[in-house]
């Protein structure tokens, strides 16, 4: 786009900011600026351009009588319109603007001492509550060598008259005088103030509305803080100069409830919004399909992605989920940049998506950029995957060209000339948005932002420190040369939380530390290899106090803590640690520990689910005036969450308990704040964890503001269609959303297609016949002669239905003879057959568990395991998946606060076809006295020498199992479900199960053929050993191609993940054109990132079949 394209002339631009918004209140006094959604939803304050440059010059005015032109001011705000009255005051008084965040804890306080004593600051700005709480905190912090803060001057701007815009005298600006000092979000002990002068801020703001292509009809929705580059810059800088109406909410309720973001931009059809790329990561995982039903993103033109590394499944998951919502993909625009540089640095054209290319990675970390051949696909979800020919590849999302008159260099590391077109280098920066250096460093200014280049002597020149190269007009990041730490948009030096580390306990203090992050199945987790002194201590206490530690310094909850022996983490010969190495060594599973810390991926507990009083100390004191059950209640739903959330065994929880103990970091605060909300149906203040320091004192907010607090009034008038008309129910029209999407996508819906018959793996669908690789007739009795036979003649015998209940007339001596013929099989004393597998699960778990229970489950257990759960109304914890330390960890927390507690995994997982090594599990139980559940509807018949399961697989004591469940559908050729256990357990279940007492027995010839097969089965093993032959086959093919099966383990259940739904569902009926039938497995049912075909293979199915398959797989997802 032209600038005489734009709604803003470039080529007449004023020269500073100042007399652009002057000209702004001017011509369109009375255009909304910017409005400000106070809770996210409504109630929006908002100022137009004249009310703008009339606050702005009553405060420059204020400051002007003061005496504090020319002064740096910091403003420290909370969220709101204030913040930009202030910062544009400043620049109307000739001051120099210092944003920083609110000193509302231990860490931020400490940053806004090292600041304050940076700037030498005189004054700070804030809103009139903020200031009583500033002055309350420094009074308490007070010693007898004041800190620099104690001496500064609160002034708080709200009230400030308007009158004083009269007393405003408009300062002569020149184009290099300073304007604002941005604090970079790095050292906190050494905080580095970016210079930016009136042009610097001009230069890029022009250059972001050249690249954004502005147009008169744009609005925008920002949630990034003010303080932020981007959220300055980018949120209120470049609107404001090109009139672009913007929208605010607050960083807390964004982050707490995603949705709040998406809906503004629904509600206010902005055209324009964006954030880091953990934003739209949160957006997937935290917003429901009912809420996606509600939103309209047809509006939003340009969604930015910025700030930290772009993952580019994260943008195919995304465009995934909200695509039936009408975001457009070519929306995104990722881009790079740095506050050193003002803001923006590159950019793609606006429209054009995101441009993801894929390099070998190998080559990548020597310097050298290979493109793979499009024949070579990477698995969408990850960044690093294996080709055919056994070599890495890496996508990386490219971040456009250089925006305005920015010139980016790639520069070769050792000769600081320019490197080659085909090699990494470092990124340097040239132009006038770039800064005139750090505040009071001129030692860092000298080499950061005075670099020429060698051979042609060009410069000076920002280096930036990251490494990447250009290709085909983009830019692409490709690391970090100082391994600076970028988590959730915020800059951490590694350096920084090491020595935090060390100095958190004794046992650290003469080792040395290592922090970075590595990838972890799509999640960027953070890391630190620490050594320790003193072999054989309890490492418990140092491990708490290095995570504590951190939190509390760097608000940063770590991932993983490895403590080593002194002197094994890698260093060069000088001394420098190795942190590279190190990661290599912690992938590659080399380090040895004397102790390890690993959170655990625990769900949170459902927002409707309600404390168990029972389970906490109910004499805690919260508020003598509220009743004891609000207490009560208050404290044990914070104690309940917060354990959910931490994802780790945590100590005693009581009221005097620090928040930092919780080991919880800022997004899983706002997590905790938002699932008490949904617990009690309320409303908690942005402000309760800067005021809460423990336990009580959060508990206490809960029962003031969601226990105790008023609730509304309840509204009265029509009730709406959508909560009565089954038409137009919001879950019904996602559910349309969806099936317009299959047809856009794959111009069918793939879902139940008829089959007009077939025998073996042969089926006719659509008139063609087709390869079935969709039905788990696992060892092929479905059609056997046999079990046809006792089906038909049971009809004959019986009927075709049990006719009633079997506890009042519906038992039948074939229902007898198959339950005493299934306790055979599998060596327990009794079993008993359901109707449903799913409802075996579901009215087993159901009926054994209760409140005061706790169900620990597989976190990718069947969907009848979670219901079950739910009808119990028991707790419901997930483990890591197959993880069985993760389980102990959870255990020996928890076991003693329940009555019983029921450990649910399976035999063969039907989504990823890999098992869990059973003897663990077993040992668990004893230790820990719980109830223990093996589904088995995938592992019996095709586990164990002779199909027993994974009880034979294991050589397990039968007894040692509490509830084998299957199914018989599966490998038993017929419909319904069978728990297998002790005598006693069976009898109280053939009495008072719910699903087995209320419920028609199972048919006579369901229950006949179900038998035949288990007779056929017993009498010809070899069944099995073709199985496993041909599943092993399969599995060899697709992994010598270099798909992904994920981890799969040899089962006759073979994923072979694809990672986007658009691709799965393609690929899918390209497979069905050729005559291969298997089914896509969208979500909900696995996430975004792990979308995948699932391949069922069984005992009909042929090696040339099998081979034929996997060609045509690899072949049509080469195309796509």
């Amino acid at each position: 786009m032209t600038h005489a394209q734009t709604h803003v002339g470039l080529h007449q631009v004023p020269g500073n900011l100042v007399r652009v918004l002057r000209r702004h209140a001017e011509e369109r006094p009375d255009h909304t600026a910017f409005a400000h959604l106070a809770d996210g939803l409504s109630g929006h304050p908002s100022l137009t351009y004249a009310k703008l440059d009339r606050r702005a010059r009553a405060i420059a005015g204020c400051l002007q009588d003061m005496g504090f032109a020319g002064q740096r001011v910091l403003l420290v705000y909370p969220p709101g319109l204030d913040f930009i009255t202030a910062f544009l005051g400043c620049l109307y008084a000739g001051c120099v603007a210092v944003p920083t965040s609110p000193p509302h804890r231990h860490r931020l306080a400490d940053r806004f001492q090292a600041i304050a004593a940076d700037t030498g600051s005189r004054v700070a700005l804030s809103t009139a509550s903020a200031v009583a709480q500033f002055q309350v905190m420094t009074e308490v912090e007070k010693s007898d060598e004041a800190p620099a803060s104690s001496r500064i001057l609160w002034l708080a701007t709200d009230g400030i008259p308007d009158v004083l815009a009269e007393h405003w005298n408009e300062p002569a600006i020149a184009s290099d005088a300073l304007a604002m000092l941005q604090y970079t979000s790095g050292s906190t002990s050494r905080p580095k103030g970016v210079v930016l002068s009136h042009a610097n801020l001009m230069a890029n703001i022009c250059a972001i509305h050249q690249a954004f292509g502005l147009r008169d009809e744009d609005s925008a929705v920002f949630w990034l803080p003010m303080y932020h580059d981007m959220g300055l810059v980018g949120g209120v800088l470049v609107p404001a100069f090109a009139r672009v109406p913007v929208v605010f909410i607050s960083p807390a309720a964004a982050l707490q409830n995603p949705i709040t973001w998406l809906a503004a931009i629904s509600k206010y059809r902005a055209t324009i919004s964006g954030g880091p790329n953990f934003a739209y990561d949160l957006c997937v995982r935290k917003i429901t399909g009912e809420q996606r039903a509600t939103l309209d993103l047809s509006s939003w033109a340009l969604a930015f992605v910025g700030a930290e590394p772009v993952d580019p499944g994260t943008l195919e998951r995304f465009a995934a989920a909200f695509a039936p919502c009408g975001f457009d993909p070519g929306a995104f625009y990722p881009t790079y940049g740095l506050s050193e540089a003002t803001l923006m640095v590159s950019g793609p054209r606006r429209g054009s998506g995101a441009t993801v290319g894929v390099f070998h990675d190998t080559a990548l970390t020597k310097g050298h950029v290979e493109p793979v051949p499009d024949s070579v696909r990477a698995k969408p979800d990850s960044a690093v995957v294996k080709s055919d020919q056994a070599r890495e590849a890496r996508r990386l999302v490219g971040c456009g060209s250089s925006v305005g008159a920015v010139r980016v260099a790639i520069v070769d590391l050792h000769t600081h000339a320019e490197a080659a077109p085909d090699r990494v280098g470092e990124i340097w920066v040239a132009g006038a948005s770039v800064s005139q250096g750090y505040w009071h460093k001129p030692d860092q200014t000298r080499s950061t932002f005075q670099a020429y280049l060698n051979d042609v002597g060009e410069g000076p020149f920002l280096r930036t420190g990251d490494l990447g190269f250009m290709r085909e007009g983009q830019l692409y990041v490709t690391g970090r040369l100082d391994d600076l730490i970028i988590v959730r948009g915020l800059n951490r030096h590694p350096q920084d939380i090491e020595a935090t580390a060390r100095g958190s306990h004794p046992l650290l203090e003469d080792g040395y530390g290592a922090a970075f992050v590595a990838d972890d199945q799509g999640q960027r987790r953070l890391i630190l290899v620490q050594e320790a002194t003193r072999k054989g201590e309890d490492f418990a206490p140092v491990l708490d106090a290095v995570r504590g530690a951190v939190l509390d310094e760097h608000g940063l909850a770590l991932d993983v803590i490895v403590l080593v022996r002194c002197g094994t983490i890698p260093k060069t010969s000088s001394g420098k640690i190795q942190r590279h190495a190190c990661r290599a060594a912690f992938l590659a599973g080399e380090l040895k520990a004397l102790a390890e810390y690993r959170g655990l991926p625990v769900e949170s507990t459902a927002p409707g689910t309600a404390a168990r009083p029972g389970a906490e100390d109910a004499g805690a004191s919260l508020a003598p005036s509220a009743p004891p059950s609000s207490q009560v209640a208050a404290l044990a739903a914070v104690r309940q969450h917060a354990r959910a959330l931490a994802g780790a065994a945590l100590p005693d929880l009581a009221p005097e308990t620090p928040l930092t103990a919780l080991g919880l970091d800022s997004l899983q605060r706002l997590e905790l704040a938002s699932v008490l909300e949904k617990t009690f149906g309320g409303r908690l203040p942005d402000t309760v964890f800067s005021q809460a320091q423990t336990l009580g004192d959060l508990a206490r907010a809960v029962q003031k503001h969601l226990i105790d607090a008023p609730r509304p009034a309840v509204p009265t008038g029509e009730v709406p269609p959508e909560h009565y008309d089954f038409a137009q129910f919001p879950e019904y029209a996602e559910l349309k959303r969806q099936e317009r999407l299959l047809w856009v996508v794959a111009g069918d819906n793939p879902y139940f297609r008829v089959d007009q018959g077939g025998a073996g793996s042969a089926a006719c669908i659509e008139q063609r016949q087709i390869v079935n690789f969709s039905v788990y007739d696992y060892v092929g009795l479905a059609h056997d002669p046999e079990v046809a036979a006792a089906a038909k003649a049971a009809i004959d015998r019986y009927g075709t239905s049990a006719g009633a209940s079997r506890l009042v007339a519906g038992e039948k001596q074939v229902h007898r003879d198959l339950e005493q013929a299934l306790a055979a099989f599998l060596g327990t004393p009794a079993a008993v057959v359901f109707v449903s597998g799913h409802a075996t699960n579901v009215t087993t778990i159901g009926h054994l568990l209760g409140p005061s229970d706790l169900i620990l489950h597989d976190v990718l257990a069947h969907n009848s395991i979670i219901q079950g759960a739910a009808l119990s109304g028991a707790t419901r914890r997930a483990f890591a998946h197959n993880d069985w330390q993760a389980l102990d960890a959870l255990l020996s927390d928890e076991r003693h606060s329940y009555r019983r507690v029921l450990v649910a995994i399976e035999g063969v997982y039907s989504m990823d076809g890999d098992f869990p090594e059973l003897p663990r599990f077993v040992e668990l139980k004893k230790k820990h006295k719980t109830l223990l559940l093996v589904d088995e509807a995938h592992s019996l018949g095709t586990m164990g020498a002779t199909g027993r399961g994974i009880g034979e697989h294991w050589g397990v004591e039968r007894a040692d199992v509490d509830l084998w469940m299957g199914t018989l559908s599966k490998s038993l050729a017929s419909c319904g479900g069978y728990i297998a256990g002790s005598t006693e357990l069976i009898e109280y279940l053939k009495y008072t199960a719910p699903g087995f007492v209320y419920s028609v027995g199972m048919s006579p010839p369901n229950a006949a053929a179900a038998l035949a097969a288990l007779t056929v089965l017993q009498r010809e093993p070899q069944r099995v050993v073709r199985l496993r032959e041909l599943s092993a086959l399969f599995l060899k093919l697709v992994r010598e191609h270099g798909l992904n099966t994920g981890s799969a383990g040899g089962t006759p259940v073979v994923p072979v993940i694809i990672g986007s739904s658009v691709k799965n569902l393609r690929l899918a009926r390209a497979l069905f054109e050729r005559g291969i039938n298997v089914h896509p497995i969208l979500p909900p049912a696995v996430a975004e990132h792990s979308a995948r075909l699932r391949f069922f293979i069984t005992t009909h199915h042929s090696q040339e079949q099998i081979r034929a398959t996997v060609r045509a797989t690899v072949d049509e997802l080469a195309r796509l």
